[in-house]
């Protein structure tokens, strides 16, 4: 890897027991940080959720999956939510609030941290898979066993967790004050 300040061939680095990559050159410690994500659960008026099954070349293909990934550079999370779910249901569907906040640790190497929303879709639209989603369906959850293989051990805790408060009796979240995209 070369430094990003000044272009120079960075060298192993051990800083608190975690290997990094530092400049000889300048110093710049290049600190590989979880890359922010989103991931949606859409219920919609029935109580099921929207899962989508991932393409051949995405990490574990053929897995289905919540609406999610990465935001992007300059977009808000509440935007990188509506646009994953229109990307890859295509359908528009805003959140409601955030239910949780998770990691993900993927085979490839690669570490997320996961904002989770909740959307409840009261549309009419169609689904239509897109992106990187071959096929996309409404799913119950009242028999967990049920549902497809899923590619992601946080969507499985993110099911869970959403279907113990419904028994409880309610669902906390997080409300979206202070974020422009809906206007709060």
């Amino acid at each position: 890897m070369f430094c990003i300040k000044c272009g120079a061939e960075c060298e192993d680095y051990e800083e608190g027991g975690i290997l990094r990559q530092r400049c000889p050159r300048c110093g710049h410690i290049h600190y590989k940080n979880p890359y922010p994500c989103i991931a949606v659960l859409v219920v919609n008026e029935r109580g099921e959720i929207l899962l989508g099954k991932r393409h051949k070349d995405s990490i574990y293909p053929g897995k289905w999956c919540l609406p999610c990934g990465y935001i992007e550079y300059g977009e808000t999370y509440l935007e990188a939510a509506l646009r994953e779910v229109k990307e890859e249901a295509g359908i528009t569907s805003p959140a409601d609030g955030i239910i949780n906040v998770v990691s993900n640790q993927f085979d490839n190497g690669v570490s997320s941290l996961v904002v989770v929303l909740l959307s409840h879709y009261h549309g009419n639209e169609t689904l239509k898979p897109g992106d990187d989603i071959t096929e996309t369906g409404w799913f119950s959850i009242e028999d967990m066993g049920t549902l497809p293989p899923l590619a992601f051990s946080a969507d499985v805790f993110i099911i869970t967790k959403y279907k113990n408060m419904l028994a409880e009796g309610g669902i906390t979240i997080l409300t979206l004050e202070g974020n422009s995209v809906y206007g709060h």
